[in-house]
């Protein structure tokens, strides 16, 4: 009878036991097809969601000049790469002394196209009353931006202050940039005199198609080159050049070197042709990139041109993985 009872109860234990559910299924979506157009001098910067699968914005790159760090123990400021921007350090403390751009060019600095924040052109500016000439470099027209001197006067939890000036004008101005958390960096625009949130918000957004400055070494010389840098907030991305696009899966995250790199997409996966005068995609060229809110993406090019064969529109697949 004792036998008897411990199986019955055995068996009402297992009946109210809960039974272990399988983990809901994740819904990963269908292969999207998108494509942007920038123009075919390149005029746009555009600012896109992989997630929105949408333009989240998109502005003329000779909106702005510099972009200001902008969380609270943010202090370092970088180039618009797009225009050819250089910053050339002066052994001065006055922006009264500058007055010519003589040696800019032989001793000028850009940022370096990782985007990384201690390599940037302006390193080092929290040195006491340092005068920097700014070269503004060129519009999408090829036409010459001016040049400009600038001393950076302080910086808090709050915003920059700044003097700047035409190199070859007496006039003086006081700027100021406010800081704003939710943005990777707030921009200025010496033209306009102001602050401008370009960049969308550091969560908006994952891809920046762009003309940007990058440095070749073999010879060495800076050049200005088009393609993608990703979103420095979160985001990290891996070139995968061992499987084909359609085979790539979640297990390729697994093993790999992902880089925090703005430019590890960049733009390789194209090239240009001078008996052709035409660019060729690589759609070998993979991607993987996770975003800011830790989902994983395979991405590739498969185009460069409208179909009225104008260039500047990058055509591209993707696919929430």
């Amino acid at each position: 009878m004792r036998y008897v009872l411990i199986l019955v109860f055995a068996a009402v234990s297992c009946s109210c036991e809960k039974k272990e559910l399988p983990a809901p299924a994740f819904d990963r979506g269908d292969l999207i097809t998108s494509q942007v157009d920038m123009g075919a001098t390149y005029k746009s910067q555009i600012w896109f969601s992989l997630r929105e699968n949408r333009i989240i914005s998109a502005n003329v790159r000779t909106d702005w000049d510099l972009a200001f760090e902008a969380t609270a123990g943010g202090n370092h400021i970088m180039l618009n790469g797009s225009k050819g921007m250089k910053v050339y350090k002066t052994p001065h403390t006055d922006l009264s002394q500058v007055t010519d751009t003589a040696g800019l060019e032989a001793n000028s600095r850009i940022d370096a196209p990782s985007g990384k924040l201690d390599s940037t052109a302006f390193e080092g500016w929290e040195n006491p009353n340092t005068v920097y000439i700014i070269n503004r470099g060129y519009s999408e027209a090829g036409v010459y931006q001016g040049s400009y001197k600038l001393k950076i006067v302080s910086v808090n939890t709050g915003s920059y202050s700044f003097e700047y000036g035409d190199v070859f004008s007496s006039q003086i101005t006081q700027g100021t940039v406010t800081k704003h958390p939710d943005y990777n960096f707030v921009m200025f625009s010496f033209t306009t005199g102001h602050e401008a949130y370009i960049e969308p918000k550091k969560t908006d957004y994952d891809l920046c198609f762009t003309v940007y400055t990058h440095f070749f070494t073999n010879p060495f010389q800076y050049y200005q080159v088009n393609g993608v840098l990703h979103n420095p907030y979160k985001t990290r991305v891996v070139n995968i050049r061992d499987k084909a696009f359609t085979d790539i899966v979640i297990g390729d995250t697994l093993g790999r070197s992902f880089s925090t790199d703005r430019n590890a997409i960049g733009y390789e996966w194209k090239s240009f042709s001078l008996n052709t005068n035409l660019f060729t995609i690589d759609p070998a060229h993979c991607y993987i990139l996770q975003d800011s809110k830790g989902y994983f993406y395979k991405l590739h090019f498969i185009d460069f041109y409208t179909t009225a064969g104008i260039k500047g529109a990058p055509k591209f697949e993707f696919k929430k993985l």
